[in-house]
């Protein structure tokens, strides 16, 4: 029905409808929560790594808050905390707990002295602010001071370093990435496990870090004069590379625990429960774990995650140059693109089991592919849409070629009921028509029914003087002219030859004579241009009402017989059998 050209057209406009859509879609992140449920099994399905041995974590955990009492605690525990690890020459203590408030002045003291003597200290600052502020993370004003809860003078004074510790869920709770950097009042400040990191990698101080929100990476020149590329997505957010569930990827000690085993080290006691070499060299991460009084926060592994774990994870990001690189939105509409393409050239060819295999072969080839980029490459693609855009290639295809084969049936219907050359109904399928007709008029003894029979008049003279194709000509014009002056629901067919009969449901005799009448005068006045000549001619009809014939070969034949009668009196007239049966 349709040409190979044409076929290879229709294709094309699919895959890029289709691919249109897609990307539309994904350029507005109409599916943006299926997009990331994506992203969440493919850290669900990542292969485990082995637990971090440069980082641990010291809980502040039920079994501590029962020893020492209900929080906040005297500041002097952290200050001994502070003074254990120390002694064992940690790389870096990081504090998830925010001192914005001064206690008790001996406690403060003594923590900032433990502090200034340790010298590896950092501590966290919270900005608070509305959601809507994010975009002004990275101006150059930022989100201001005023909104910053930070620690107090005499803490801040002796701290290594500090950075915030803002986390921003997407959009349906889970918490993925984090802001690499805030502005406050024209000044960075990196999350504190980003600024651990990277001042354990040790930052050349006269490159130091620059961040570029437009090509949304992260530029950080290390002291060995080299550079680290640090990449960010979209939205110039850091996506969180996790390792694994909650206590599997850190070692994790009591916080009551370590400052017991320090005491019975300083007393010259027993050997302690906890070994504290085990922390020497160690990056020692600090926060509150226990129930209630911790921010638990949903993450792609698992539902509850204590958010203190998002600076160890940090931390070990950096230092490991374990970054997840998402592909810029303009690569990812590429791919939508082109599997748009591949998949609609190929299914466009293929009938329905075999279409649907494909369709499901190259989603499942294509998570596949997504799910090994991430877990070996650290590389995150799009996933949804591609599957999206594989399925609706998969339905539009599926529609078309229902629509088609809806087509080819009627077309095939049309060349089995319809005469080749005039589009009026064959005589065979008329015959049908008249057939069913004829019963209805025979249960419903007040319906009524009439025939006309016509013939053109001097055809053959026509085709012999002129050639077959003039009659060919002559024979479309005045079935057109036939259809124009009948009712709307009047059945026209080509009988044979150069005859036509029609079929009045609901008329009698009056009203086929008008019909025919119309049809004789619009026959010779109608006028038909063939090559450089002008055509014309009459036609005769006959017309008869259904009286009760058996069948209706007897209804046709007075028709007919009307109609020879209209030839027999001298061509280009209307008889009607009543008025020869008389």
């Amino acid at each position: 029905m349709f040409t190979a050209k044409y076929n290879y057209s229709i294709r094309w406009v699919m895959a890029l409808a289709v691919s249109a859509t897609v990307i539309l879609l994904y350029q507005f992140d109409i599916f943006e929560r299926l997009e990331l449920l994506t992203l969440d099994y493919r850290f669900k399905l990542k292969a485990p790594s082995a637990q971090a041995s440069d980082i641990v974590f010291i809980d502040m955990a039920e079994d501590s808050i029962h020893s020492i009492g209900r929080w906040p605690w005297p500041r002097s525990w952290h200050a001994t905390l502070i003074t254990a690890l120390s002694e064992y020459k940690p790389r870096a203590i990081v504090f998830d707990v925010l001192f914005s408030e001064p206690q008790d002045a001996l406690d403060d003291s003594a923590m900032a002295e433990a502090m200034r003597q340790a010298q590896c200290v950092y501590l966290p600052v919270l900005f608070d602010f509305n959601i809507k502020n994010a975009p002004h993370f990275y101006d150059d004003g930022g989100v201001g001071a005023s909104s910053a809860i930070e620690p107090i003078p005499q803490l801040k004074k002796y701290a290594k370093g500090e950075g915030h510790i803002n986390a921003m869920p997407d959009i349906d709770g889970v918490l993925r990435r984090v802001p690499p950097v805030i502005m406050s009042d024209g000044k960075p400040v990196y999350q504190l496990g980003l600024k651990a990191g990277l001042d354990l990698l040790g930052v050349n101080e006269r490159g130091g870090v620059s961040f570029d929100p437009v090509r949304h990476k992260m530029s950080v020149w290390l002291a060995d004069n080299t550079s680290m590329k640090i990449p960010l997505d979209d939205k110039n957010q850091f996506i969180i590379n996790w390792k694994a569930k909650w206590g599997r990827e850190f070692k994790h000690f009591s916080y009551i625990d370590v400052i017991k085993a320090y005491a019975i080290v300083k007393k010259g006691g027993t050997k302690p429960a906890i070994d504290l070499n085990e922390f020497r060299g160690k990056i020692c991460v600090i926060g509150l774990t226990a129930a209630g009084l911790t921010d638990i926060k949903p993450v792609p592994m698992e539902n509850a995650y204590p958010a203190v774990g998002v600076n160890a994870t940090m931390i070990s990001n950096v230092l490991n140059k374990n970054f997840i690189h998402g592909l810029p939105k303009p690569y990812n509409m590429l791919i939508i693109l082109l599997v748009s393409v591949l998949v609609t050239m190929y299914l466009f060819s293929l009938r329905l089991m075999g279409g649907i295999a494909l369709a499901a072969l190259g989603i499942v080839c294509y998570m596949a592919l997504s799910v090994l980029l991430f877990n070996f490459f650290n590389i995150l693609i799009t996933v949804f849409y591609p599957v999206l855009a594989i399925a609706l290639s998969y339905a539009v295809i599926s529609l078309y070629a229902q629509i088609v084969q809806a087509a080819e049936r009627a077309n095939l219907f049309r060349q089995a009921t319809h005469d080749g050359l005039t589009g009026l109904y064959n005589i065979r399928h008329f015959n049908l028509l008249l057939e069913a007709e004829l019963k209805n008029v025979s249960v419903y003894k007040t319906r009524r029914l009439a025939i006309i029979m016509a013939d053109i008049d001097n055809f053959k003279h026509i085709n012999d003087t002129y050639g077959h194709r003039s009659g060919d000509v002559m024979l479309r014009e005045f079935a057109k002219t036939i259809q124009s002056k009948c009712r709307r629901n009047d059945i026209v067919a080509r009988y044979g030859g150069e005859e036509f009969i029609i079929m009045l449901t609901g008329a009698g005799e009056k009203e086929a004579f008008e019909v025919a009448e119309k049809i004789r005068e619009a026959v010779q006045d109608r006028k038909i241009k063939f090559k450089n000549k002008v055509l014309s001619t009459t036609m005769s009809l006959g017309a008869a009402e259904f009286s009760g014939e058996r069948d209706r070969e007897d209804l046709i034949e007075k028709a007919d017989s009307a109609l020879y009668k209209a030839k027999s009196e001298g061509k280009n007239r209307v008889y009607l059998y009543s008025a020869i049966s008389r």
